[in-house]
């Protein structure tokens, strides 16, 4: 398979804006590194399918930018393979802290506790592989996530031991890895994409986590009820989702969503507010997260 490359360089105090821009174009995910010897400039690269050529997607991408009033230093191209892509961002995914005493670590790297001075003997590290470029838990909505769920999971009023986890657009399993880590013993995930169903299987299966990974939608191929429902996503399958996922979560139960950049925020705000309480919202960054009830 191939994809189209395009790398931007703008400067770093835009770089939150150019995260919500990307974040509304379907991508198999985005780079971001600081250009050498030039604190103030960043390199932004992001992989596009090629249903669109090099000179269609620069278009849509200059659009986007003209129209947030975004400036760039430069714009470049090219198609490469998925070996090419594979390795291009491979090399950025490092250990991960996801809960403060749970690591992630992605399999082709190696988590040195000697030099993390958060590391602690209670510590549990992780593995995980993929061929997503998400999911390996350094964004902000996936850490936040994880924070919100160990918090509620204390509010359900069910023992521990007979909740249910369910994550829409599981991705690569990885907070079906953090719910295991907490204790929840009945975990099932569930993604659109074939590739991510079975790489989160992989994930789990490779930390000896027993779940219930599904290849389907939500409304068709989930049957039963979860205490807890997670769904780290983006603002359009969201607004879909919030109107029927009460139907899927027990009463009493906790909904926990993100994927909320700030320039949609107002768009996504009535439909929590017309289905949902909101428990607590969480701000880092661009990124919103919510606990809904």
């Amino acid at each position: 398979m191939k994809w189209i490359e395009i790398s931007i360089t703008v400067e770093v105090a835009v770089i939150d804006e150019m995260a919500a821009i990307f974040n509304d174009i379907e991508s198999n995910g985005y780079i971001e590194e600081t250009i050498e010897n030039n604190p103030n400039l960043s390199c932004v690269t992001i992989y596009l399918g090629v249903d669109k050529d090099e000179e269609q997607w620069k278009q849509v991408i200059e659009t986007a930018l003209q129209d947030a009033n975004i400036s760039y230093r430069d714009m470049v191209s090219k198609t490469v393979n998925d070996e090419q892509w594979y390795h291009s961002w491979q090399q950025y995914i490092m250990p991960t802290r996801l809960l403060p005493d749970l690591v992630i670590c992605p399999s082709w790297q190696s988590y040195d506790a000697s030099t993390d001075p958060l590391a602690t003997e209670q510590d549990v590290v992780m593995t995980m592989d993929t061929k997503l470029s998400f999911g390996t838990g350094d964004h902000e909505t996936t850490r936040n996530c994880a924070t919100l769920l160990g918090k509620y999971i204390h509010r359900i009023p069910v023992d521990l031991s007979q909740q249910v986890c369910l994550d829409i657009g599981t991705g690569t399993g990885i907070l079906l890895l953090a719910a295991h880590h907490l204790g929840i013993p009945n975990l099932v995930g569930i993604d659109l994409e074939e590739e991510a169903a079975i790489q989160a299987k992989e994930n789990c299966a490779s930390n000896g986590i027993e779940a219930t990974i599904i290849h389907g939608n939500l409304s068709d191929d989930f049957y039963g009820k979860a205490h807890l429902i997670l769904a780290n996503l983006t603002v359009d399958p969201l607004k879909i989702l919030l109107p029927m996922i009460r139907e899927k979560l027990h009463d009493n139960g906790i909904l926990i969503i993100s994927g909320i950049v700030d320039d949609r925020y107002d768009e996504i705000m009535p439909y929590i507010t017309n289905h949902w309480t909101i428990m607590e919202e969480m701000v880092e960054g661009p990124w919103h997260t919510f606990a809904l009830a």
